[in-house]
This record gives C-alpha cells, structure tokens and sequence, in this order.
C-alpha cells in the first residue's frame, strides 16, 4: 500500500512538473501560435447587437472548446488557438460592405451567433 501511494505521488509530480516546466504545455503554445498567426479568431459571423464578431473570453489554460449544432453528428470538439489581445478589428456595418453575415432567423451551429471563444491573456 505504502509503495503504491509513493509511487502514485512521484508519478503526480512528474506529470504536473512536466507540464509546468516545459513539456506538453510549451509544445501546445507554439503550435497554438503557430496555426493563430494563419487564421482569423472569428468565423464567418457577426454578432447582430454589435455587428462585428465578438470574442468572449475564457481562461488561458483552455486548450479545447465545443462547438454544437442542431443536427446529428453536427458537435465537435476544437483546439483554441488563439491569445486575447487589444487589437480592435474595427467597426463594421452590415450591408454589402460588411465582411460578416448576421445571425439568422433559425441558427442551425453555434458559430452563426457571431461569438467565439479566445484564451485570456497571461498575467
């Protein structure tokens, strides 16, 4: 019993060492960085009391993020790749020079609600 309670101990303090001090979480931050600096932070619509995309913000240690809509098979799981920053993407204004669609009458997937999930920053 004693060996087995040691033993779970030193493997704990492994992992959470490994995970702290470089390890999966380093190798998950560079790819995070990576694929953000290739892709937009929002898709394809707008939030419509705003009319831009809006990013709510989740805590930086969020690797994942569920995406549902209303149809068999149509949930899934995403990699959050993107780090909030101040940068303000600017007004926009719906009609046809608005890049983004507004919501629709009869959302089918959470993305066409215009808000997206980004990690908060890092002290």
């Amino acid at each position: 019993m004693r060996k087995t309670l040691l033993f779970s101990a030193l493997a704990i303090a492994v992992l959470c060492g490994q995970a702290y001090a470089g390890g999966p979480r380093i190798r998950a931050a560079r790819n995070a960085a990576y694929f953000a600096s290739a892709r937009p932070w929002h898709g394809d619509y707008a939030y419509t009391p705003i009319g831009g995309p809006v990013a709510l913000v989740v805590p930086p240690h969020a690797d994942t993020m569920a995406a549902w809509g209303w149809g068999v098979t149509s949930s899934e799981i995403r990699p959050l790749y993107h780090q909030f920053g101040r940068a303000d993407p600017g007004g926009v204004v719906f009609g046809e020079t608005s890049p983004f669609l507004p919501t629709p009458l009869w959302p089918s997937h959470t993305d066409q609600f215009g808000v997206y999930p980004v990690r908060g920053p890092w002290r």
